[in-house]
């Protein structure tokens, strides 16, 4: 067991994509660092206020209302919305999440799609030419 938690705890603390447990009011837990290099906050400033303190303020409610159905056992796949970083950047993030009732955490991971976004806009100006 001792190995399986080495290669899981590998895992991680090396993957791209975002990882993190937030408790059921919603302050995460616990974050992998793809979660502090994104964002740029430190791990404490990220843990010390709710989640949605990040959310872009015009996804916040979608957001809320996917949590809440998150938090009904209805696990949230490619759920699409914005966080803003620490440098006032804007990050678009696509979420997979799954609510654990028995120990009252949500375990989400995301993928960072800001590149996948911007060219899909400059594809939309393109075209409205």
């Amino acid at each position: 067991m001792p190995h399986e938690e080495a290669r899981m705890f590998t895992l991680f603390e090396m993957t791209p994509d975002l990882v993190c447990i937030v408790s059921k009011e919603g302050y995460f837990q616990k974050i992998n660092p793809a979660v502090t290099e994104k964002l740029g906050y430190t791990a404490e400033e990220l843990m010390a206020v709710p989640v949605s303190t990040f959310i872009h303020p015009d996804d916040r409610e979608a957001t809320a209302a996917k949590r809440a159905k998150l938090l009904n056992n209805h696990p949230l796949l490619n759920f699409q919305n914005r966080y803003c970083t620490k440098s006032g950047n804007i990050l678009w993030l696509e979420w997979t999440s799954i609510y654990l009732p028995e120990k009252e955490i949500v375990f989400a991971i995301a993928k960072d799609i800001s590149v996948h976004k911007q060219k899909e806009g400059e594809l939309q100006e393109n075209y409205a030419r």
